[in-house]
């Protein structure tokens, strides 16, 4: 006995619909060569994907792809398959695609850099430098790769005390584009309002395919387009990207990138304490300046007082000695005395004020340069049997210190280098 089975009818619609709704359960990935590519409108892109026994076509949207396309090159497609419904035709439709293989990574490759560098995405006269004392960095890199612990561990030793925020990626696959450029999004507008100053992109050396993301054109504009300044380390010092030529600041290795982005303590350190001692010669030398222009100036001011005061005193000799003149001479001649002590005391006021002032400022200068007044400001005088210390590299384990600070003076024993 045979048993009736319902079986159900379709029309072409919904045959197709149902068709689709399978397939669509699934994305599929394909690797093939590329054939037959075309552009529709900038916006349309259609070829087909081929091997030695079959062919298949595929369809994207021009801004769903980040790689440059062209026929012969071997590449691997992620997407959803369907059959068009007024055509009946069977294709792909993409949503991304990877390169594989050398020789298409390379044109790709040249293709890209080619548009960009008539663009003028790697034009030096755009690039920013990167600030000199960072107090807020952001890194775009894998959580899990030794680049990024390498990083840490150079910053953390050249400088320390940053505020870092790390934005995990994916650095190869096809999910890496996506993601290196949601980082920049997101650095871009949270990430400027929590006051990153510069942005470092990283990741480790690898092979030609392993660093594609980094020469896709979506990842280069990303870069370029960058509100925060922006250092690339990619890969090792032999590797180069199109990240690394639209970035302000490039960067041989991850390492490299690390030490370009801050400073080092004790180089920092050595050119604070020479600028103190620099400071300290100036102001022993601005204090023996200006004592000597004090000295010129007081004996300048007591042989002009005795030059004046002289003839005076010979006036008033002959006055004593010609005591029997008349009573009109002597009236004119003591109205005569009157108004020379009246000059030599508007002479004397002028240049007792001028002297005045002069050491006013003198002393307002000095007091500008005292050393107590850079001591309070934090910084310490440190001796050793009365000499100057001014680098680590001069103390032993067991040095007595003096140490002098704004308010006074302490001894110290060095204990740990």
């Amino acid at each position: 006995m045979i048993e009736n089975t319902e079986v159900p009818v379709f029309s072409v619609s919904e045959f197709v619909e149902y068709v689709n709704i399978a397939l669509g359960q699934r994305r599929v990935s394909v690797e093939g060569e590329i054939s037959g590519y075309r552009l529709n409108q900038n916006k349309w892109i259609f070829f087909d994907l081929k091997d030695e026994n079959s062919i298949i076509g595929c369809f994207a949207a021009a801004w769903n792809l980040h790689a440059a396309l062209e026929d012969g090159m071997q590449v691997v497609v992620h997407g959803v398959p369907r059959v068009y419904g007024k055509s009946g035709k069977f294709s792909i439709t993409v949503d991304a695609v990877e390169l594989r293989g050398e020789g298409a990574l390379r044109r790709a490759y040249g293709i890209t850099k080619k548009k960009l560098d008539q663009e003028g995405l790697f034009d030096p006269a755009r690039k920013r430098g990167l600030p000199r004392f960072p107090e807020k960095i952001g890194v775009i890199a894998s959580r899990e790769s030794a680049a990024y612990t390498d990083f840490m561990r150079i910053v953390n030793a050249r400088w320390g005390g940053l505020e870092i925020s790390l934005f995990h990626v994916q650095v190869q696959g096809h999910r890496a584009i996506r993601d290196i450029v949601s980082a920049f999004e997101w650095f871009n507008t949270d990430g400027i309002q929590q006051g990153i100053q510069s942005l470092a992109l990283i990741r480790g050396g690898g092979s030609l395919e392993d660093l594609q993301a980094f020469n896709s054109e979506s990842v280069a504009r990303a870069v370029f387009g960058s509100k925060i300044p922006i250092i690339c380390g990619v890969g090792h010092e032999r590797d180069e990207s199109l990240a690394d030529y639209t970035a302000d600041v490039r960067a041989a290795t991850p390492t490299h990138a690390a030490t370009l982005m801050v400073p080092d303590r004790e180089e920092v350190g050595g050119v604070v304490s020479d600028s103190l001692s620099s400071l300290s010669r100036s102001l022993e030398y601005a204090l023996e300046w200006y004592g000597g222009r004090i000295h010129t100036s007081t004996l300048s001011i007591h042989a002009s007082v005795r030059d004046t005061v002289a003839p005076i005193g010979a006036l008033m000799h002959r006055f004593d000695v010609a005591g029997g003149q008349v009573h009109a001479t002597i009236a004119t001649l003591r109205h005569t005395c009157a108004q020379n002590a009246l000059r030599l005391a508007d002479y004397l006021a002028s240049h007792v004020s001028s002297a005045r002032q002069s050491l006013a400022f003198m002393d307002r200068t000095l007091g500008h340069m005292n050393p107590l007044t850079v001591l309070a400001r934090g910084y310490t005088i440190v001796k050793r049997n009365g000499a100057l210390i001014t680098r680590k590299a001069h103390l032993k384990k067991g040095d007595e210190l003096a140490l002098t600070f704004a308010d006074g003076s302490a001894l110290t024993e060095v204990k740990h280098l």
